[in-house]
């Protein structure tokens, strides 16, 4: 797929420098910390014991002379993980062996360097030339490490690809036994995706990028019963333009948070196609991004009075800027202002706020007085002032802004709106069905994609109103909606708990899968659990009134595959163990005499299929046998509830 974002080209925060040594990860970053405190000592002796002329002690030599050999050894143990890892992935060969021969070169370098410590010449040792080598180790190292971390990315994009071609199949299917056939392996894929995203996202430091994986994870899970039902109805009523409609547009949609998956894993790692498994809407970015908001001007803005704080010196330049910024702060703002919505006491204070800003920072702005220690008095109180009212329209707009979205929660309009639509599909009224085109549109994001398939599966229940299958599609896509809704309230009152300082609770991290480790009756109640469930997939309400997705349950066969660690997973591991101190060294040659045979041992362990992914091929056997046999007439739909937090 060749195409570009909405404004013509790839988003810059893409671009991969190949000579950067940026960290993203947490794992990363972590590894490093033992290798730079031994380093550090290293310097530290050399400043300590040598340059200060103290005398040395044999102890604080054994010691120096000990740390040096460790490192040594550590980086020697570090290469041959890195050199097998070279081997495994021909890809990074090239790099990786170029990185461990640097390491390694720096590691004698070190230890070399140490040696002269006990030497009886008493000769001053230079310590820019350890600086130097500890420079190099240290670059290397995280050459290496970023090196391996890429291999792990480029995993993920594979288990992507492996999805996104199980899709195209499903895509293609016209009858229920490929269906099903290609279904069951498509959730063994997503399976497997889910988790190692899962650990990605957890491992990223980018607040930014973990709330957009989240977010994509969360659509693939629900987005995946979506496609079920919708491509059960197409198969059902292959001549339904508006079911290949629905069924389209959730294919469309499992591709977007595909490729938001892929953009927030490779960005600044590899390089990656930005419509590599889906060219986003022409009306938006697929990578949101967080500039244009109020709270961004407003920041811009603090940041700009910090430097002139600092500097004590305000240009025609810096003039310039801020007047731009605080113009830029005053035209967010209208949003609110001029918001039907928000309450006139609230806008007055709003531009009471504006105001005053305004007149600090003509204050701030003015010529500058002769006396030198009374303009830099000056500048300093008028940017504490001009700080201080800009916070309180930052609190100002926190508290407008929240009032508006608790209001509109609790109008609860969208319950009405489901049960509506509910009703007009059932007795068939298709102009009813349409005329809530217009409330779905002021949605956004997931909200405004799922509201064209939404009306689209009430319109192919309206054209076959007895069909069961269209009936189930219906209820499914509502309880997405519902969903959606209730995490839009949520969120709101995460970010009402932030914003007013307030700890918000602490969110699941594999979402609705299993923690690595669980113990054997867990899973063994789980597995009676989606064994239980098998018996009521058949009811038309079993998917409205159950929040399980196919791949929530993963039950696995023994417990080492509950660890849900991949062959790169260990191999990071172990360049880790290889940094820690010397007591773990010994431990660490018996892993990477064998780290030869990771790969092998683990490839042939797969991860089970979920267990209610069998409940639904069962399910769809079912239809199968049903597809010539009329559908008898539903029962009468209950009224949708939602759930608020």
């Amino acid at each position: 797929m060749s195409g570009t974002l909405a404004n013509g080209g790839i988003s810059t925060s893409y671009a991969f420098d190949p000579h950067s040594l940026e960290i993203k990860t947490k794992s990363v970053e972590q590894t490093l910390v033992p290798l730079v405190t031994q380093i550090t000592t290293l310097v530290n002796f050399k400043e300590t014991y040598l340059s200060s002329g103290k005398k040395r002690s044999e102890k604080a030599l054994r010691s120096a002379l000990k740390i040096g050999s460790a490192v040594e050894a550590a980086i020697e143990r570090f290469v041959v993980v890195g050199e097998t890892i070279a081997d495994e992935n021909p890809d990074v060969q090239p790099e990786m062996y170029d990185a461990c021969h640097e390491a390694r070169l720096a590691g004698a370098s070190i230890a070399n360097l140490n040696c002269c410590l006990t030497d009886d010449s008493g000769g001053a040792i230079d310590k820019s030339a350890l600086v130097r080598a500890a420079r190099q180790l240290l670059t290397s190292v995280t050459r290496v490490l970023l090196l391996a971390d890429r291999v792990l990315v480029k995993h993920i994009l594979r288990s992507e690809d492996k999805i996104a071609y199980a899709l195209v199949k499903l895509e293609n299917t016209t009858n229920f036994t490929d269906f099903v056939k290609t279904f069951t392996e498509f959730g063994g894929d997503m399976v497997d995706l889910a988790h190692r995203s899962g650990d990605r996202q957890n491992d990223l430091k980018s607040e930014k990028r973990r709330g957009q994986m989240a977010v994509a994870r969360t659509m693939l899970e629900r987005l995946t019963m979506l496609l079920l039902t919708s491509n059960k109805t197409l198969l059902r009523h292959p001549d339904s333009e508006s079911a290949r409609q629905c069924r389209n547009g959730v294919f469309q949609q499992m591709r977007l948070a595909l490729q938001l998956i892929a953009l927030c894993v490779s960005d600044g790692v590899m390089h990656f196609d930005a419509s590599h498994f889906a060219l986003p809407p022409s009306e938006e970015v697929l990578d949101i991004g967080m500039q244009l908001t109020v709270n961004a001007a407003i920041r811009r803005l603090m940041e700009m009075l910090e430097m002139v704080r600092v500097t004590c010196n305000i240009g025609t330049g810096t003039r310039e800027r801020l007047i731009s910024a605080l113009d830029s702060l005053c035209e967010m703002t209208q949003d609110f202002t001029d918001s039907a919505y928000t309450p006139h006491h609230h806008r007055e204070q709003i531009l009471d706020f504006l105001e005053e800003c305004r007149f600090e920072l003509t204050n701030l702005i003015q010529p500058d007085v002769a006396d030198e220690p009374l303009r830099n008095e000056s500048i300093e109180v008028s940017v504490e002032r001009l700080t201080r009212r800009l916070k309180d329209l930052k609190k100002q707009l926190q508290i407008v802004a929240m009032e508006q979205i608790s209001e509109v929660l609790r109008t609860n309009e969208d319950q009405v709106i489901l049960s509506s639509i509910k009703t007009c599909s059932v007795s068939g009224d298709i102009d009813g069905v349409e005329k809530f085109l217009e409330e779905f549109r002021h949605a956004e994001r997931n909200l405004r994609s799922l509201a064209p398939l939404t009306l689209l599966a009430g319109r192919t229940l309206c054209i076959h109103p007895s069909s069961r299958i269209a009936r189930e599609n219906v209820e499914v896509f509502c309880d997405t909606w519902a969903q959606c809704v209730n995490d839009l309230s949520r969120l709101a009152k995460e970010t009402d708990a932030a914003a007013s300082g307030r700890l918000a609770a602490e969110k699941q991290a594999y979402m609705s899968l299993p923690r690595p480790g669980v113990s054997q009756s867990i899973v063994g109640s789980r597995r009676s659990y989606c064994v239980s469930s098998l018996s009521v997939t058949s009811s038309p309400n079993f998917y409205r009134s159950s929040n399980n997705l196919p791949f929530q349950k993963y039950v696995t066969s023994n417990r080492s595959e509950d660890q849900l660690h991949s062959d790169d997973l260990v191999s990071i591991r172990h360049l880790k163990d290889a940094l820690e101190p010397m007591e773990q060294f010994h431990r660490f040659v018996k892993d990477t005499s064998s780290s030869s045979s990771i790969s092998a041992a683990n490839t042939t362990r797969s991860f089970t299929v979920d267990a209610n992914f069998q409940c639904i091929s069962d399910d769809l056997q079912d239809e199968m046998s049903k597809v010539h046999v009329q559908d008898p007439p539903p029962p009468p739909l209950p009224k949708h509830r939602t759930k608020y937090y």
